[in-house]
């Protein structure tokens, strides 16, 4: 399995839009700029979904209306992310291989995705009297906590570095 991923960094690290966005002055910074603005919307539509299910704000419709009127943003943003991501990825995806903050942000990144779909879509669909606060608190906190697992691991990318030597001894 561990060679096959390899391989598929390898493959995404020669691909055409690798090389065009990586040898490219002004693509990959166009590229972050979605990728970005994809992070903001989903946020924001995950902080808003999660307040109200916590009863800390948006009181005017029930959750379940809220998560219907957010869907579309939180579904949009997650693609844009999801390939903008892709595309930013390919320009170093053999050095994010070995990226310690790359691995964690893909871990939140994959439970995150499916805790939204599953448990926590569960709880925010159903009628407000249908959960307690002992069960509509914790699903908010641990969304929260994940999709900020997310936008952490994404940020320590430019502060974590992944030295030439381990990437060539993988290359091997």
């Amino acid at each position: 399995m561990r060679s096959l991923l390899l391989e598929f960094c390898q493959w995404c690290n020669n691909s055409w839009f690798g090389h065009g966005i990586r040898d490219s002055r002004w693509l990959f910074p166009f590229v972050e700029i979605f990728h970005l603005l994809g992070l903001g919307v989903l946020g924001g539509a995950v902080l808003m979904l999660n307040l109200r299910l916590m009863r800390l704000g948006f009181k005017n419709e029930t959750t379940a209306e809220l998560a219907g009127e957010v869907q579309p943003w939180m579904l949009g943003s997650l693609a844009l992310m999801l390939a903008s991501g892709f595309l930013l990825f390919s320009t170093e995806a053999v050095k994010m291989y070995g990226n310690w903050a790359f691995q964690l942000k893909m871990l939140f990144l994959a439970l995150a995705v499916i805790y939204t779909f599953t448990i926590h879509r569960r709880v925010t669909r159903a009628d407000d009297a249908r959960y307690g606060a002992a069960v509509r608190v914790p699903v908010a906190i641990v969304s929260l906590l994940l999709w900020t697992g997310v936008g952490l691991g994404g940020r320590a990318l430019g502060f974590v570095t992944t030295s030439v030597n381990s990437v060539s001894m993988l290359l091997r």
